[in-house]
């Protein structure tokens, strides 16, 4: 998905003559073809959502980074499933894993932070105000005592755990709050 975003990105330079245009036949063609890669190999009937590899059926919440950047439309079935996928495989309350299966790294991970304001932005883009609502209070209470978030969390002690602050963490609580104001607009 975010390979089909970069492509997307680049036509839009190229369209608005900030970058050059002598490319833009063969970005066409490539978007295509990661869109059809990603429709046909990297979403999973069964879970009705995209998943974090082709043929593969692990969920993972960057998936959600397709609805907000724009690789479908809030309103279409697959996002909408991806979302809810997402909400129900990898919450926890207010904090999201970003995903839950081994990564070669050793030692544990909390659940990250800009995960969970991902989740929030997109059941607001999703029209599902009163859960993104309800969410983002959840995680705004989570800051410490001068508001700072860390990257991750313990989703058993809350302790802070990663970088802090986490720039990603502020991005996305950010990005999130300015999708939920739209929203209930």
């Amino acid at each position: 998905m975010m390979c089909w975003i970069t492509l997307d990105r680049a036509l839009d330079l190229a369209g608005r003559h900030l970058i050059s245009d002598r490319h833009t036949a063969r970005w066409h063609r490539e978007r295509q073809a990661v869109a059809d890669f990603v429709d046909t190999r990297c979403f999973s009937e069964r879970l009705n959502s995209y998943v974090r590899s082709a043929a593969g059926d692990a969920l993972d919440a960057s998936l959600l980074l397709g609805l907000l950047h724009g690789y479908r439309p809030p309103d279409d079935s697959r996002m909408r499933g991806t979302v809810s996928a997402v909400q129900q495989a990898l919450r926890e309350g207010p904090y999201v894993n970003r995903y839950l299966r081994t990564d070669g790294v050793p030692g544990s991970e909390g659940a990250f932070l800009a995960c969970s304001f991902w989740l929030a932005e997109a059941l607001a883009r999703c029209g599902r105000i009163e859960e993104a609502v309800s969410l983002m209070d959840q995680l705004v209470a989570l800051g410490n005592d001068v508001g700072l978030y860390s990257e991750e969390i313990d989703p058993t002690t809350n302790a802070f755990l990663g970088n802090l602050p986490q720039g990603l963490s502020h991005l996305a609580l950010v990005s999130a709050a300015c999708a939920i104001g739209e929203a209930t607009r």
